[in-house]
């Protein structure tokens, strides 16, 4: 028997060994947290049109976080943490509390329903919400920061929802990211929320592991080059333009250089990333979550100054409303 014969043989047997074992399923991704109705039938819909209509080159989507993939309520993940670092600094440093930052930092501490951060949206003072993310961890090294969060994030309560901070993702929202990503899209968090928060706790909860992956507010950090390896140390101040609004689509066009078919926020500050994806060549989709269910927290989608004409806005540009309450079969995670 020569070799080609031989191999032959080989492949026969190994066919006529296994033709009667069943079939591996393949592990599809249900939304079984979505009831239905139109909006999943729209997103599923939408994200079956063949490779022709849009091309695996074309398939980028982009989701806020804070509000879109997880509670914002009463705090968001960005300022739980710094509210812990300042009451932490307090600790070794109490003249510190003579700072307005740290004033509020500590009523929100004990209250994180204080009003002390949301009162202020609105006026000139909001620029001091910056200001406590980079002051309770300035010359602190940014992958310090990032393993605080994830520390904090992991073991810290919610009040309210007897629930770890960490947990308080939706899960609707965990099983679009890997329905999108099964689909063949380059899924990506954009947040107004600063990059290194994001990287502490989304690969934690999400199927998005890279920090590529996560584009949030880029804070001012100096490198600190010692023979034990190099650490970027946070300072005072963000790089602009922030995640927000216009800034929101200007940074996606500037740091991923691709302009996203799908989108989803949850506020007027993600109408932006919307109408970016929106208006793709290929006609995209924007969603909005719409936060009007007990189960979580309900409120406007806007912060600060009152904007009655969101609905008007978002139908303008074509934009989609999803309701948390008529269409999230389960909220949580877990």
């Amino acid at each position: 028997m020569n070799k080609m014969l031989y191999v032959l043989v080989l492949m026969v047997i190994a066919l006529a060994s296994c033709k009667n074992e069943p079939a591996t399923p393949e592990n599809k991704v249900v939304l079984d947290a979505w009831n239905d109705g139109a909006i999943k039938t729209q997103i599923t819909k939408f994200l079956e049109r063949d490779t022709v209509d849009i091309p695996i080159k074309d398939r980028i989507a982009v989701f806020d976080m804070d509000g879109t993939i997880a509670c914002e309520t009463p705090l968001w993940f960005e300022m739980y943490c710094a509210v812990a670092k300042m009451n932490d600094n307090l600790k070794s440093n109490p003249s510190l509390i003579d700072e307005m930052e740290y004033k509020c930092a500590e009523r929100l501490y004990k209250d994180p329903k204080s009003k002390c951060v949301r009162e202020h949206w609105s006026t000139p003072e909001a620029n001091y919400i910056d200001s406590i993310i980079w002051k309770a961890f300035e010359g602190v090294s940014h992958e310090e920061y990032v393993k605080y969060c994830t520390n904090y994030l992991t073991t810290a309560v919610n009040k309210d929802k007897k629930m770890v901070l960490g947990d308080m993702f939706y899960k609707p929202m965990v099983q679009l990211l890997h329905l999108l990503l099964e689909k063949h899209y380059k899924v990506y968090v954009v947040s107004g929320s600063v990059q290194g928060v994001i990287w502490s706790i989304v690969p934690q909860k999400t199927p998005l592991k890279e920090r590529k992956q996560l584009v949030g507010t880029r804070q001012i950090l100096t490198p600190k080059y010692t023979a034990s390896g190099t650490k970027f140390i946070i300072k005072k101040g963000i790089f602009t333009p922030k995640n927000n609004n216009a800034g929101k689509s200007e940074n996606i066009y500037s740091k991923l250089g691709v302009q996203p078919i799908f989108a989803f926020g949850n506020t007027t500050g993600d109408f932006d990333m919307l109408q970016y994806a929106i208006t793709h060549p290929r006609k995209g989709v924007g969603f909005m979550l719409n936060h009007d269910d007990k189960r979580e927290y309900v409120y406007p989608p806007y912060h600060g100054k009152p904007e009655p004409d969101w609905k008007e806005r978002i139908d303008s540009f074509g934009g989609v409303v999803v309701s948390m309450k008529n269409d999230f079969k389960k909220v949580w995670i877990k």
